[in-house]
């Protein structure tokens, strides 16, 4: 619009002149007055046209969407000028919450996510909006806070009590408040303390990390904080403490994702692989590896991609990066500390003989077994540091939801198995024995479904299992919120679906999931989607029986009445 304008004037001038100058000559006839305007007006016109004919196109860039602590640390910084001066593309950073981050992926507006809340990862990439994710590296967050402590948490190694601890003192909590991976983290710590933060006490403040160590430290606050961002700000004059540490809850991994070029023409796919490649290769790792060793005596981050694990086995030592877990006796496989704070965590409260309960976070053992595909009629031995060992049939694990291997405060794991009885409850577990059963090739033992199931699992699994209401019930819960047709939402409680099909090991072959109905209905759903739904559950249902209720998927596969669910 500016260009036409500017030609108007152009042509109102240029009239203007030639009409001065015909008047200050003779009279002249109408035809001859006109004449001259209109070759004025086509050499006034060729400037709307110039501009496109010199415009350049756009230069090719890669809009690279992350969380605001591989900015605020210094990583960045000090990566990103090598793929740049690689690639010969400038790499725009958009340095907002993780959950911002997923949203401008989801938008089409980034190519590529640099972000650290797995779960949001997960549902990204079933939900279609990414094509690629892969591991990058991991640190962990910790609880900062003034030296007066007044909550007095200094010292503390369970991080859901420290924060319950902030909360009764109603000591002053600055949270991100941002949807990002730190404020997704905070949220699940205070839910595992069993607190939902509020008052005046409770600063939520919707910055980025940088901003939040800012307010917290001139008010004298709370905050949780991934270390890396904390370390680098205290070069910059931070005065906050770092008081507790080490929860294994607090691990904190970081993932990259491209973005569907489905989303548009302007989605640069080729450019975000050629990124995710140079970030994830050996090279970059160690230089990420290395990352803030000379300032603060250890890395800020640890590299975590599959090239870079693959080029350096675990070598064990104080760094946590060996073996803290092996499974013998069927295929051998190992699993670092780092492996296991990777998977997909539940909390557990264990119950001791003086009555003192503990909520321990683990893998449920159904899931690490599933790896190696045990049959339910083998033995599983629990194998202590110090030698001691405990037997236990995994025909008795086979409802067990809530059995781990849990993350002890003390250090190191231990075996969690509430109700099964002390001995199985195994402190420093090094190794999983499996002996007897057929492995991975048998078939599930008869009796494995009881005649009164309430709910089953069939089909293409290693161990077609079966439960009745009462024990499904007993089993570790989840909250879901489904949204119907007419815009209500609902909240459910339920045991989360991918539980259950960890306790029945879904066979390689398995694609699709079946949900029956007590009526006979049915729906279908990927059995990898189904996996990575965090929130998908076998809801209770008030007059008895379940329903799967299943936020993000089509309502068919809300079933009301499920009695079975099938592999296939």
């Amino acid at each position: 619009m500016s260009k036409r304008i500017m030609s108007t004037l152009l042509l109102f001038a240029l009239v203007v002149g030639l009409m001065a100058a015909c008047g200050a000559e003779t009279t002249s006839t109408p035809e001859a007055t006109m004449a001259e305007p209109t070759a004025a007006t086509e050499s006034a016109v060729e400037p709307t046209t110039q501009p496109e004919e010199d415009q350049a196109p756009q230069a090719e860039r890669l809009i690279l969407a992350t969380t605001t602590s591989t900015e605020d640390s210094g990583l960045l910084d000090e990566i990103l000028a090598d793929f740049e001066a690689q690639a010969g593309v400038p790499v725009e950073v958009v340095a907002v919450g993780t959950g911002q981050a997923i949203q401008l992926g989801e938008d089409g507006n980034a190519d590529v996510l640099l972000v650290h809340a797995r779960n949001l990862e997960d549902e990204f990439m079933a939900a279609g909006h990414g094509v690629r994710r892969e591991d990058v590296m991991y640190n962990d967050f910790v609880i900062l806070g003034p030296a007066e402590d007044p909550a007095g948490i200094k010292g503390m190694t369970n991080a859901a009590e420290a924060m319950a601890q902030i909360a009764a003192a109603e000591a002053p909590f600055v949270s991100r408040g941002d949807d990002s991976g730190t404020h997704t983290k905070e949220l699940s710590v205070w839910k595992t303390a069993g607190v939902e933060p509020s008052g005046n006490w409770y600063i939520s403040s919707g910055q980025g990390m940088g901003a939040v160590l800012t307010m917290a430290d001139e008010q004298q606050a709370y905050t949780l904080s991934d270390r890396a961002t904390y370390l680098a700000r205290t070069l910059e004059g931070l005065e906050l403490e770092l008081l507790v540490e080490g929860d294994p809850v607090l691990f904190n991994p970081y993932g990259v994702m491209a973005v569907n070029p489905d989303k548009g023409p302007h989605i640069k796919a080729d450019l975000a692989n050629q990124f995710i490649d140079w970030l994830i290769s050996v090279p970059v790792q160690e230089k990420i590896g290395q990352f803030g060793a000379e300032e603060f005596g250890a890395p800020l981050f640890v590299p975590d991609s599959a090239p870079y694990r693959e080029a350096h086995p675990a070598e064990g030592g104080e760094s946590g990066e060996g073996v803290a877990l092996k499974l013998s006796g069927g295929p051998d496989l190992e699993w670092t500390l780092a492996d296991l704070q990777g998977m997909d965590l539940i909390d557990v409260d264990y119950t001791n003989k003086d009555g003192e309960t503990t909520t321990y976070t683990g893998v449920p053992v159904a899931a690490l077994l599933a790896e190696a595909g045990v049959a339910e009629d083998a033995t599983l031995t629990l194998v202590a540091g110090d030698g001691y060992s405990a037997e236990v049939p995994l025909a008795d694990l086979a409802g067990c939801a809530n059995c781990i291997v849990g993350f002890d405060p003390d250090g190191g794991l231990r075996s969690v198995f509430p109700d099964m009885g002390g001995k199985l409850n195994v402190k420093d577990l090094v190794e999983l024995q499996v002996s007897g059963g057929g492995g991975g090739d048998a078939e599930a033992p008869a009796g494995g479904i009881p005649e009164n199931a309430a709910l089953k699992v069939t089909g293409l699994v290693e161990n077609e299992v079966g439960w009745t209401e009462e024990e499904v019930r007993a089993m570790p819960t989840v909250d879901a919120e489904s949204t119907n047709k007419q815009g209500e939402t609902e909240t459910y409680t339920g045991v989360p679906l991918k539980a259950l099909l960890a306790l029945a090991v879904p066979q390689d072959g398995a694609t699709t999931v079946v949900f029956v109905a007590d009526d006979g209905y049915t729906a279908e759903v990927s059995l990898e989607e189904l996996m990575a739904c965090e929130d998908c559950i076998a809801s209770f249902r008030t007059q008895g029986g379940f329903s799967t209720v299943m936020p993000g998927f089509p309502g068919s596969v809300n079933v009301k009445g499920v009695v079975e669910i099938q592999l296939k």
